[in-house]
């Protein structure tokens, strides 16, 4: 029985080794989805300025911050917005437009091509980089670091056009699955 035990490991083991690039990515993808919640920060890779801090908690709720903009609460397709001073509740349902921040169509896009560009590490953390380039909902060149411990992503780096606009975006996560983190509705 040991024995059997032992061997089923060592299978597990060197089949996780095995697996590619491709499925290192999809499979960071997977456990970012099924995470109840986490803290990113969005910043210009440029000039270093964060855009925004979000927050989420599973399986729809967003409490966003901005620099620029004006703080912003969404639970499944209400939004509140911080209109000097008090939250107002926005009469647009945005739920399908955040929604994109946890787009579950990148673990179904069979011709994505990853390279795999080694070891790294992402605020001390020891992480593995990869890179590809995504189509939709625009073409962007990534660089994804996934965490060696946790198998998630610590760190994206989404290199575009918007708006005839060249930017390089890096989207930073931290704290998933803390319990800790609630998003509730306004009074």
């Amino acid at each position: 029985m040991r024995r059997i035990a032992l061997s089923a490991l060592a299978l597990a083991i060197a089949g996780s080794a095995w697996a590619g690039p491709k499925e290192a990515v999809h499979d960071a993808f997977a456990r970012f989805l099924a995470a109840k919640s986490f803290r990113a920060t969005i910043s210009d890779v440029k000039n270093g300025e964060q855009l925004s801090a979000m927050e989420f908690v599973a399986p729809d709720r967003y409490h966003m911050r901005s620099g620029k903009g004006p703080e912003t609460i969404i639970i499944g397709d209400d939004a509140w917005m911080n209109m000097n001073g008090q939250l107002m509740k926005m009469p647009i349902p945005v739920g399908k437009l955040i929604g994109q921040y946890r787009n579950e169509a990148m673990l179904r896009q069979a011709d994505l091509a990853v390279t795999d560009l080694g070891v790294d590490s992402v605020g001390g953390e020891a992480a593995h980089k990869y890179s590809y380039t995504v189509t939709e909902p625009m073409k962007a060149d990534v660089k994804l670091w996934i965490g060696d411990k946790s198998g998630l992503p610590l760190q994206i780096e989404s290199q575009g056009s918007f708006m005839g606009h060249a930017s390089t975006a890096r989207i930073r996560y931290s704290d998933f699955n803390d319990p800790s983190i609630a998003i509730a509705a306004p009074n």
